[in-house]
């Protein structure tokens, strides 16, 4: 596959985005949110002022009950996720994945600075799973030039022509 303009950008939208998630990983490991208080602090402040009502309801009443595991599920999928997307990995299920947790994080954040920079995310994700066949240097590239694709992965789905 020769790359594209349009290739070549969804390519920086992935490893962009991977990285950022990388960072907050980092900044969440480095300000010692595993074994603190937090994530907890956070999502109370969410529930109180930001979250989308609703959303509220749910983080006072499951979230902030088990807010010790939560942060080490919300910082291991980060990495995950930022390393996948990064290289290019599982890149359809990574970004399903990440869309799952902005779609969370915009629900938490509402109708501020951050629910709008979990917005982009979403819209850059949902790029992501539509076209990700055609996006450029990935390893599910490399594995697909060996014979190893699948819906999950860059490949195109259903059989349509990726260009």
């Amino acid at each position: 596959m020769q790359a594209t303009w349009q290739s070549c950008a969804l390519t920086a939208v992935r490893v962009v985005m991977g990285a950022f998630f990388l960072m907050e990983a980092e900044h969440q490991l480095a300000s010692g949110y595993i074994g603190g208080d937090d994530l907890a602090v956070k999502l109370q402040k969410a529930a109180d002022d930001t979250a989308i009502p609703g959303y509220s309801f749910l983080i006072e009443h499951v979230f902030l009950k088990v807010d010790d595991p939560l942060t080490v599920l919300v910082i291991i999928g980060e990495l995950a996720v930022g390393t996948a997307l990064v290289i290019g990995l599982f890149t359809r299920l990574t970004a399903a994945v990440a869309l799952f947790m902005n779609a969370n994080f915009l629900l938490m954040n509402g109708l501020s600075f951050g629910g709008l920079i979990d917005a982009l995310f979403i819209a850059g994700e949902l790029l992501l799973i539509v076209f990700a066949a055609r996006q450029a240097l990935s390893v599910d590239q490399l594995l697909a030039r060996r014979g190893i694709s699948g819906p999950l992965m860059s490949g195109s789905v259903a059989g349509s022509a990726a260009g």
